[in-house]
């Protein structure tokens, strides 16, 4: 009885918490709309600060149990602004949603001014500092890769330190750069990108058409990128903290063959050239032994088969790299006064010893108004950064990849490493060119130091209700000294005497005064702004370069030259002086019509007397279609669409110094014994009237938006056309001179460029976004020297192993060269009753060659130019060259997906680069055949073979050589190790051009943010830690380290993969911490 009462009070009890809990909730129902009274689906209701939420069904509906002392709901959609309801003790409750106006009021820089994104008429791109700090990597212009459409940006290498090439819509010119400019608080900031660090941004914007580059004038061309920086907030003061830490390690390794094929491939190549006992001497045999040669390969394998031998890129890249961020800044103010105080460290250690980066910055920011009215604000920084190994592998790859698999039985692996055996290679092949990397590391010392001062100050008051004027400047100084020291134990400094190094010193100071007066006014709906502005920009650079040799053994270095002898020595100085005048007038009807203006004239002292100015006006109008009255019925699905136009003139003026004088030299003559001092003309003559290298430039843009911002995009279609452009001018002899730069040339650049933003999935505890952009960019020659019938091409040589064709009509970046049609095959020949075997009549050979010299399995070549021999035989020549592919890619573009669950967030980012030859100077430089005792490129292990395993020896039956290689008629047949082949090494050939294409995950990065409920007791605003896989695969069918590649930064030569410093794949941790 007791337990049955015990249990019969239990279970009312449950009952009664039971009703009493369905007694303190209840049911609200309604419909949530647009403000167009059209019905939302999906739209997210819940109750703030709890899980309780619904979404609302096909007709815009949802019913929600919430509890009793709820007093409000929450009502979210993409593409709105988020809705918050106090609800009271209401059962039903209606709400109406209305557009986000976010995307549309982002301020955008459009140099001397800021606008609504709404209210642009240009070509623009923007990257915020939350797009930047997704990708923690060394300097901004690499987390910018991929994000920005129409911006191009390749590193030169994987060395810490290493330069970047970024060219905007494919550049302007041809001769000089391509540079865009860089505007960093309005003021312009060499490689600016690599220079301010990443923590310090927070908006970049990248003007791309004349519209919105034409109020920089005869800076403009390439394109304008404007950097923003942060600034303090009128706030409690605030801490921040942000740090990463990256191991790396290398992320693709040449192919090269193996200890067993290397072995094979020095038998039969230093068979080939009667060196037999050679190679008994450093692989084993006896060539004496009746057996030497046909026990050959049975021999091979059974000594090497097995070995390992030395991966020279594992010992010398496979080390683990490693980098690191820390950045602290403490911000804060009030109404009248903002501060924001930064520090920053990069540090980086390469995968090769003694490469590395080490940047060391500060940054001071105020922002004060004075009094009502008056605002003044003040910038300075300092950064201080050392580069060591000079940012690339300046050529030495070579002595990586070719150094022995093996040293066989004359050397031990030990050996290889530790020892210097270049001079004992020498005594076998005295042109035996490669060192030990190892060592010749350990020796040179390639450092870099730089020095960065920054001073920005400027003032702005308001008066006559309506105007603005300011007056700012800026001062920039920039230190660099070169460092280059060999302590003794490499070839080059034996070939100078022991151990040399040079030191060179570079001094760049600029100076900027910029005065602008603002006006603005609204007339009901009409709203008129102009600009009116001045400026002076002023640079000068100094440089002072020694080098120095025949230091003793026992030497403090560059610290003391007075031990050395002086080698070389010269120094030099330049200055560059702009002033300008310029306008800006923009005009906006009821946020529905669009018209801005701009005029700027230029005054440069590059250029000579009477050619000094010049003149870049610009236009651009918009009309925001869906502003239209007519268009109110389309907001259901349209929430946006801006047709814009815009035409416009720039300049580039960024050549090189005095081509309007001639350069003069230092040189002497003798007089008995008398030395006299003289200067010298060099051999380009000065031209008088060069002018302005000048782009005009037609866009138009489409911004467009669909459901409710859910959607959001641009289209760009451009047309830039470059005349005006500096070409190197061959002059007759006769006047003294061979050259002269000339206003020659022009340059077509088209294309479609792309943009994307999309919420994919937007609930409450769950989203996904993505960013994805495209450009398209087709480039075209129109005239090269000033339209000339017969003088209407270049050839333009690049390390004397690649050529590249410039011609008009046809575009830049043309690889040119021969096309390779196999290897002669035993077809070639016929069989001659000694024995041996010759040639065929018809087939065709090298201009010259010797046709009984040639063998089967030897390269051959297209012949297109119908040439002949005396008897008749086809050759070919340099005549027979032609395009052989074509560096400029087809289109290249960057997707990032962002998933939110909770408090994790993962962004997914990959570009891209569809079409794009590279010519592969690492495979033509490394291939077979070369010298004895150095190895090669893995594809020789698939050569034609001269040599039958079964004798040992080479064989002239040509029955026996089309057995021994079946795959001879193959197009890809690899050539023979004969000695004539050597040709193929430094041919420019079409088997070196690779397709570039490839598709990159540049970025995968998984983060958790603290809840702020556990932060609040240790008094931390926000906590976020995140681990990023950087670069971590690449699918292309390209064989070198990388597909990505630029060896210098010449619209001339571009797509060339020569030696590079590998790049590296990377583990990021790291956390972002605010107080």
């Amino acid at each position: 009885m007791t337990n049955y009462l015990k249990r019969t009070g239990l279970s009312l009890m449950l009952m009664l918490m039971c009703s009493y809990g369905l007694a303190q909730s209840r049911i609200i129902k309604g419909t949530v709309k647009d403000k167009q009274g059209v019905e939302v689906i999906g739209a997210t209701v819940s109750v703030p600060g709890t899980n309780i939420a619904t979404v609302t069904d096909v007709n815009g509906k949802y019913s929600l149990r919430v509890p009793d002392t709820a007093q409000q709901l929450k009502v979210n959609y993409s593409g709105c602004s988020d809705l918050t309801i106090h609800i009271g003790n209401r059962s039903g409750v209606d709400c109406m949603l209305t557009e986000d106006e976010q995307m549309l009021d982002e301020v955008v820089a459009i140099g001397y001014q800021k606008v609504r994104k709404a209210d642009l008429t240009g070509a623009t791109s923007s990257v915020t500092s939350a797009d930047l700090a997704s990708r923690p990597v060394a300097t901004a212009a690499q987390a910018l890769a991929g994000k920005a459409a129409g911006v191009n940006i390749v590193s030169q290498s994987g060395a810490p330190g290493a330069n970047i090439n970024i060219t905007v819509r494919g550049g302007t010119s041809i001769t000089q750069s391509t540079t865009p400019l860089y505007i960093v608080d309005g003021f312009e900031m060499e490689n600016a990108l690599q220079q301010i660090d990443i923590n310090d941004i927070e908006t970049i914007d990248i003007m791309k058409d004349a519209s919105s580059t034409a109020i920089y004038g005869a800076r403009g061309a390439n394109g304008v990128i404007i950097i923003t920086t942060k600034s303090g907030r009128s706030d409690k003061t605030q801490v921040s903290y942000n740090a990463y830490y990256s191991w790396n390690k290398l992320s693709n390794k040449l192919d090269v063959l193996n200890t067993l094929d290397y072995v094979k491939y020095e038998y039969e190549l230093q068979t080939l050239a009667g060196n037999e006992r050679n190679f008994a001497s450093f692989y084993g045999g006896d060539v004496n032994s009746s057996d030497f040669y046909t026990n050959a390969y049975s021999r091979i394998n059974a000594d090497y088969a097995n070995r390992a031998g030395v991966d020279w890129q594992k010992t010398v890249f496979g080390g683990t790299g490693s980098s690191m961020n820390h950045n602290l800044s403490i911000n804060g103010g009030n109404d009248r006064t903002k501060y924001l105080l930064s520090y920053n460290y990069t540090g980086e250690d390469g995968i090769l010893s003694k490469h590395g980066l080490n940047k060391n910055s500060i940054r001071l920011k105020l922002n004060h108004e004075l009094w009502k009215g008056v605002r003044f604000d003040f910038t300075t920084s300092f950064q201080n950064t050392k580069v060591e190994g000079g940012g690339s592998m300046a050529g030495s790859l070579k002595n990586v990849i070719l150094q022995p698999a093996t040293g066989g039985v004359r050397f031990t692996d030990e050996q290889l490493l530790s020892e210097d055996l270049s001079e004992e290679m020498m005594t076998i092949d005295s042109q035996y060119d490669i060192d030990n990397p190892l060592i010749n590391n350990s020796s040179i010392d390639n450092n870099s130091y730089r020095r960065l001062w920054t001073l920005n100050a400027g003032i702005e008051f308001d008066f006559f209700k309506h105007f603005t004027w300011r007056t700012a400047g800026s001062y920039t100084w920039n230190q660099t000294r070169a460092d280059y020291w060999d302590a003794g134990l490499t070839r080059a400094a034996k070939n100078n005497g022991g151990p040399y190094g040079y030191r060179n010193n570079s001094e760049r100071s600029t100076y900027q005064l910029t005065n602008t007066l603002n006006w603005a006014r609204d007339f009901s709906m009409h709203n008129l702004n102009v600009l009116l502005g001045h400026e002076v920009y002023h640079l000068g650079r100094l440089g002072l370069n020694n080098e120095y040799h025949n230091f003793p053994t026992a030497n403090f270095g560059l610290d003391n030259v007075t031990m050395a002898t002086p080698y070389s020595w010269s120094s030099s100085e330049s200055e560059r002086t702009l002033v300008s005048f310029f306008g800006r007038a923009s005009y906006n009807w009821n946020d529905r019509y669009l018209l801005t203006t701009t005029l700027r004239t230029d005054g440069s002292s590059k250029f000579g007397k009477g050619h000094k100015w010049g003149w870049f006006p610009s236009a651009s109008a918009a009309w925001r279609i869906t502003e239209e009255p007519w268009m109110r019925a389309a907001s259901e699905w349209l929430s946006n669409l801006k047709l814009r136009v815009g035409i416009g003139t720039t300049g580039n003026d960024n050549i090189d110094n005095n081509m309007y004088a001639t350069d003069y030299g230092a040189n002497y003559y003798t007089n008995g014994s008398q030395v006299i001092p003289t200067l010298v003309p060099g051999n380009t003559v000065g031209n008088p009237t060069i002018t302005w290298e000048k782009t005009r430039t037609t866009n138009i843009g489409i911004d467009f938006g669909f459901f409710h911002g859910r959607l959001n995009g641009s289209i760009e279609f451009y047309n830039n056309k470059s005349e005006n452009l500096l070409i190197k001018n061959r002059i007759p002899t006769s006047t003294g001179y061979s050259s002269q730069f000339q206003n020659l040339a022009s340059v077509r650049n088209r294309g479609i460029e792309i943009t994307l933003n999309t919420t994919n999935i937007r609930r409450q505890t769950f989203s996904w976004t993505t960013d994805f952009n495209i450009a398209f960019n087709k480039n075209k020659v129109l005239k090269l020297y000033g339209g000339s019938e017969t003088n209407n091409y270049m050839i333009q040589d690049y390390d004397s192993r690649m050529w590249f064709y410039i011609a008009e009509g046809q575009s830049l970046g043309q690889f040119y060269g021969y096309k390779t049609a196999g290897v002669y095959t035993t077809d070639d020949f016929e069989q001659v009753a000694d024995g041996s075997y010759q040639l065929k009549n018809g087939v065709p050979s090298l201009k010259g060659a010797t046709r009984k010299n040639i063998k089967p399995g030897d390269i051959k070549y297209e012949c297109i130019a119908g040439q002949t021999d005396k008897d008749g035989n086809p050759v070919w020549s340099t005549e027979d060259r032609q395009i052989i592919g074509n560096a400029t890619p087809d289109f290249v573009g960057g997707m990032n997906n962002t998933f939110r669950y909770k408090n994790f967030d993962l962004s997914v980012f990959v570009n891209f680069a569809v079409g794009g030859d590279v010519f592969n100077m690492n495979t033509q430089r490394y291939i077979g055949p070369y010298l004895p005792n150095q190895n090669t490129i893995a594809s020789m292990a698939n050569r034609f073979t001269l040599i039958d395993p079964l004798t040992g020896k080479e064989t002239k039956d040509l029955t026996r050589l089309a057995e021994l290689n079946p795959n001879q008629h193959d197009k890809g047949q690899v050539w023979s190790l004969h000695a004539d082949n050597k040709i193929a090494i430094s041919d420019p050939l079409d088997r070196y051009i690779e397709d570039g294409s490839f598709l990159r995950f540049s970025n995968i990065t998984l983060g958790y943010t603290v809840p702020k409920k556990w932060l609040q007791r240790i008094f931390v605003r926000n906590l976020r830690v995140y681990a990023t896989l950087n670069n971590i695969a690449t699918i292309t069918s390209y064989k070198g380290f990388d597909p990505e590649v630029s060896a210098s930064a010449s619209a001339l030569t571009p797509g060339i993969d020569n030696s590079a410093y590998p790049r590296t794949k990377s583990v990021v941790v790291g956390l972002n911490l605010t107080f």
